[in-house]
């Protein structure tokens, strides 16, 4: 039977990180349905232990808000402050006393308006409506919905901040004077290109916004005087092509273009032929609790391995593909590949590089890998360049591969034997 279906999102966003304070600013956000199931919450909320309201998302990345057009889904994504350590859940359209909540795969079960703990990392949150609720059958639900939130460090926020940029853009960026396509968009900071292996150099021009802004192409100055442009000579395989902006009390802004002289994809795995990043792929032994016997079992929600590569089943018991996977068990981040295998070692992803360990988990903070150390950001991104870490200490990691320096000098800078500069 079709139903007409209406539904109102509010937002009211303030997320931000003020300088003193190093916290997010959360908005707000409610659900307005009319339904005619008894089990449809019409209105939920999620309060923070310092009175603000969560901002709900459709994906992991916080890019995508709530869409009014779209009917409800049964997953959402928050990101909470390190400086709120409890949230309580609000709903409207049933019966509170038939809903309870359930944090990742515990047992105990928490009341609508009850103040939940919430670690750091991410968590699964599932709010379940039942006819009655029933302790001796917690799985009898007619109705659930998750919410999994990512509760930052203060190391996290206070680096989030020193990665936010200012309002310096790109006017456009033309490669071979438009010849080669690259879809520009002045928000979009990361760019991947291919061409053949007969081309040895192409031309960069990179044109800002403001006739003010300085702009460096691999580290050298251009201008109007130059057409903003630069001629780039292209190695085998990929190469990084950096262009920033600066101008005076305003936040530095880099897009970055990756070439790939004879190459014909834009993923790379850890089995990359990338000289100076290790390839160090090993084999999986750990037993995620799935099926060893290399058959897929079709249950959905579960580890499997398949020819000895391990592999995991979305809720409708398919294989999970081409994308990050966050399981709640863990609470890791795992990526599988387009034939559903979970990826370790190096991954090279849309122009980032991110390292997976043996078992698969996604990488953050300092780890030394082939006797070198490096430094993945919060969402796993390998580092480069010029870091300051927690600590205070800053450390360059090399631009062509990540590695921690030391026991060098750069740009007339000493660097110790731990990599942090000696002042």
């Amino acid at each position: 039977m079709n139903r007409l279906i209406k539904h109102t999102i509010s937002l009211a966003v303030s997320i931000g990180i003020f300088s003193g304070m190093q916290q997010f600013h959360v908005g707000r956000i409610g659900i307005e349905r009319a339904y005619a199931s008894s089990y449809e919450i019409s209105d939920l909320k999620i309060e923070t232990s310092n009175g603000g309201d969560l901002n709900l998302y459709e994906n992991d990345n916080y890019t995508k808000e709530l869409d009014n057009s779209k009917d409800l889904e049964s997953t959402y994504y928050a990101k909470l402050s390190s400086d709120d350590s409890k949230i309580k859940f609000s709903i409207s359209g049933v019966d509170s006393d038939n809903v309870r909540i359930f944090k990742d795969r515990s047992k105990k079960t928490y009341n609508v308006g009850e103040e939940i703990p919430v670690l750091t990392g991410k968590t699964s949150f599932y709010v379940r409506v039942y006819d009655t609720f029933d302790e001796e059958k917690p799985t009898n639900y007619k109705k659930s919905y998750r919410i999994i939130i990512k509760r930052y460090t203060s190391d996290e926020e206070r680096e989030i901040k020193n990665d936010h940029q200012g309002n310096l853009y790109l006017k456009s960026i033309e490669l071979d004077n438009g010849d080669i396509p690259l879809g520009f968009s002045k928000e979009k900071a990361n760019y991947s290109v291919n061409v053949d292996s007969s081309v040895k150099s192409i031309s960069v021009k990179a044109e800002p916004e403001d006739g003010a802004t300085k702009v460096k192409i691999n580290n050298i100055n251009v201008d109007e005087y130059d057409d903003y442009k630069k001629m780039v000579n292209l190695d085998n395989g990929n190469n990084k092509i950096e262009i920033e902006l600066s101008q005076d009390y305003e936040d530095d802004r880099k897009y970055t273009i990756n070439v790939n002289r004879g190459g014909n994809t834009n993923i790379t795995s850890s089995n990359a032929s990338e000289s100076n990043i290790s390839d160090d792929q090993i084999d999986i032994n750990k037993n995620k609790g799935g099926d060893a016997s290399g058959s897929t079992s079709g249950e959905p929600n579960k580890w499997v391995q398949v020819m000895g590569r391990w592999r995991h089943n979305d809720s409708f018991g398919n294989y999970v593909k081409n994308t990050w996977y966050y399981d709640d068990s863990y609470r890791n981040n795992y990526y599988f590949d387009e034939d559903g295998n979970m990826a370790t070692g190096w991954l090279k992803l849309n122009g980032y590089w991110y390292y997976l360990d043996t078992n698969g988990a996604m990488v953050t903070g300092w780890r030394n890998v082939g006797g070198s150390w490096y430094y993945l950001d919060y969402n796993g991104k390998m580092k480069t360049g010029w870091f300051k870490d927690s600590n205070g200490k800053y450390y360059y990691l090399d631009e062509s591969n990540g590695a921690m320096a030391h026991d060098i000098k750069i740009a007339g800078y000493k660097l110790g034997s731990d990599g942090a500069w000696v002042k």
